[in-house]
């Protein structure tokens, strides 16, 4: 089956991966359909495209006409006018059998030009609480692919579950990803906890574990914190800081257990890998989708929800909880979704293949 499919993604990671993980998986299992990226003018999105050897469109705006406020609004909602020209040319230049929609800002705009040019399309919502193009979409008739059970505020009747596309990850002997990922010294005994940080009240999550780390009771306990320094650095004897890895698979390659926010792709991260993590959703997620997410994830996998409130002591006692869990290695009756990231992406693909089919089916009328 040959054709042309368009993947808008756009805002952060927790778009874009998914995105990419689905035109990954198209380009290994279906060759002949051709794709292409729609994104937004943030540096970050252009650094996560150009990690992934992706050169998307860019359209130029950096920000939702649904946030912000005075002039920086109107400034936003003039550049979605812009985007909604651009996103029409494009359109009708790629000629696409469909166009699918990953949230984020810059897909408001690709949405109401497909409408507008009649090009088949539907959105996937990343988060357990749809975002505010979802639902716009869902109020217009467009198809909703949900990554979780939950999609709120909409019926289960305007959605159909699919889960999150993620990449594959072939994990490599915890020795290997040690050393490749230039930690010093031999891989140490002990639980290893990869640590996913970001800013939590007046404390980092990297302070908190920094706190743990000293325990006595932590002592043969191995922490890795990505994403937080400018080199690798080895800050007390069992806690290293590691600039961005983009080769993910070497950290989860190390993890017994892990700690993580609430974002949909990173948490179908950790469950297609089986690996039992504390969930400390980010507050000042819109319309608390973080938390939602949380909850969706750990009915059904080996997780601990936390809301972030207390000292290092509770901190402490959630690890510990969250490794007896690991040593337990019980899913404790949870309904679990045996998926691979392979049979995400194969779902979402058997979900949209139908419009392929039908426009060659229609062509070969004509």
């Amino acid at each position: 089956m040959s054709g042309r499919l368009i993947l808008a993604a756009g805002g952060t990671g927790g778009h874009i991966w998914p995105a990419i993980s689905f035109g990954r998986w198209i380009a290994e299992n279906k060759p002949d359909v051709s794709v292409s990226y729609i994104c937004g003018s943030r540096p970050l999105e252009l650094e996560i495209y150009a990690a992934a050897g992706i050169e998307p469109h860019c359209l130029n705006i950096d920000g939702s006409p649904f946030s912000g406020s005075g002039i920086e609004r109107l400034k936003r909602a003039w550049g979605q006018v812009a985007a909604l020209r651009e996103s029409a040319s494009f359109i009708r230049s790629e000629s696409p059998d469909f166009v699918l929609l990953f949230g984020g800002y810059v897909t408001f705009p690709v949405l109401l030009a497909s409408r507008m040019l009649k090009a088949p399309s539907a959105i996937h919502e990343q988060n357990a609480y749809a975002g505010k193009v979802t639902r716009i979409a869902s109020l217009m008739g467009v198809e909703i692919y949900s990554g979780w059970r939950e999609c709120l505020p909409l019926p289960a009747s305007k959605y159909t579950r699919i889960g999150v596309p993620v990449r594959e990850f072939d994990l490599l002997p915890r020795e290997k990803a040690w050393s490749e990922l230039g930690l010093p010294g031999e891989l140490p005994d002990g639980p290893k906890v990869l640590v996913f940080s970001g800013s939590l009240g007046s404390a980092s999550i990297k302070d908190l574990v920094l706190m743990t780390a000293s325990k006595e009771e932590f002592s043969s306990w191995t922490f890795i914190i990505p994403a937080v320094s400018e080199e690798t650095e080895r800050v007390r004897e069992n806690v290293f800081l590691l600039p961005k890895v983009w080769k993910t698979e070497l950290l989860y390659s190390l993890a017994d257990i892990a700690v993580v926010r609430g974002g949909g792709s990173t948490l179908t991260e950790v469950s297609v890998l089986d690996i039992p993590s504390l969930v400390i959703p980010w507050e000042g997620a819109a319309d608390d989708h973080q938390y939602h997410n949380a909850v969706s994830f750990s009915s059904e996998n080996r997780g601990v929800i936390w809301d972030g409130r207390g000292d290092g002591e509770a901190f402490a006692k959630n690890i510990m909880r969250l490794y007896d869990i690991h040593l337990d290695g019980k899913d404790n009756g949870k309904e679990k979704r045996h998926n691979s990231s392979g049979q995400i992406c194969g779902d979402l693909w058997l979900a949209v293949s139908s419009y392929f089919e039908r426009r060659a089916f229609l062509g070969n009328c004509d």
